[in-house]
């Protein structure tokens, strides 16, 4: 991963944390309650963090960590490439799935179609070094305790028992501009559009796409499990199904990169054996499916 420097110090730790309900739910628990999540994320030439996610199952999307934003916002791009259409009757659109990388995902989230200011701004002028999908406000963030250390380059995201309520929305408001803070976070971009004109846009930065299996892996008595593997993913194409037992993994890069074979013990070691792949290079697995040892080859994909 592309190292960027902080403008806070190394080492510091940030925890985003969410009181839970008092009333805990009962039946029909969400099963991904207390779960975590290893989540990728780079950091901006404008020291944003940058995590990336699937929308609907399409992507991926490069989504901003912004606290200060009030709601998840997609971007009018991001949201025609995943076919999620602008509801006509309401402000908010309605994400069947919406999926981030290292395994965490919701449900029937609601996240406003818009270019918010800071989409435009930053796109126009190319001061991220990469092209931002959308933000991850509040209404997302708040179901996780978020753990950020900044010399890692993963972040800890455990799934809360609390549902945040979305912004206020007056009825009738047939402008269907929304509320004031959502408002307010419009205004610059037109502002933002002519700094682009004047100053003009700065070149992005060369990037090697991360590669990615397309699975959630789970730890079950020392020993690292697929639980989930992603439609249409490398790991489905090839052959990988939830349950299989990885006893090792590492990318058959080409002689301009060495590697070393790792047996999977921990997910932070599969995942750090998957560090050294890039998108189209080979994979190899050695996987335990119902007592038997597998070899398989997977093609990494960017991500995911």
């Amino acid at each position: 991963m592309r190292r960027h420097p902080f403008a806070i110090g190394l080492g510091l730790m940030l925890a985003l944390v969410a009181l839970a309900s008092d009333d805990p739910k009962g039946g029909g628990r969400d099963p991904s309650i207390g779960k975590s999540y290893r989540v990728p994320y780079r950091v901006t030439d404008t020291n944003h963090f940058l995590v990336r996610v699937r929308i609907n199952g399409k992507g991926p999307f490069n989504f901003l960590v912004d606290t200060g934003a009030p709601a998840l916002f997609i971007s009018t791009h991001a949201a025609k490439s995943a076919g999620l259409a602008e509801p006509k009757d309401d402000f908010w659109a309605v994400v069947d799935q919406f999926d981030f990388e290292g395994g965490a995902s919701l449900k029937g989230v609601k996240g406003r179609i818009e270019d918010p200011f800071q989409l435009v701004g930053m796109n126009a002028l190319g001061l991220p070094g990469a092209s931002i999908d959308g933000i991850l406000g509040f209404t997302m963030l708040a179901r996780f305790k978020i753990e950020l250390d900044p010399t890692q380059d993963r972040m800890i995201w455990t799934r809360l028992d609390y549902e945040p309520k979305e912004p206020f929305v007056p009825r009738g408001d047939k402008s269907r501009k929304g509320p004031a803070d959502v408002q307010a976070m419009n205004l610059l971009g037109p502002l933002a559009k002519g700094m682009a004109a004047l100053i003009g846009k700065q070149a992005p930065n060369v990037l090697v796409p991360r590669g990615g299996l397309g699975v959630e892996l789970e730890e079950v008595g020392g020993s690292v499990k697929i639980a989930k593997v992603f439609d249409g993913s490398p790991a489905a194409k090839a052959g990988l199904k939830p349950g299989d037992v990885i006893v090792e993994l590492y990318p058959i890069v080409t002689p301009a990169r060495s590697f070393t074979a790792r047996k999977a013990g921990s997910i932070a070691a599969a995942l750090k054996a998957m560090s050294d792949a890039k998108a189209g290079d080979k994979v190899h697995l050695s996987i335990l499916r119902e007592g038997q040892t597998l070899d398989v080859t997977a093609i990494a994909g960017e991500g995911f």
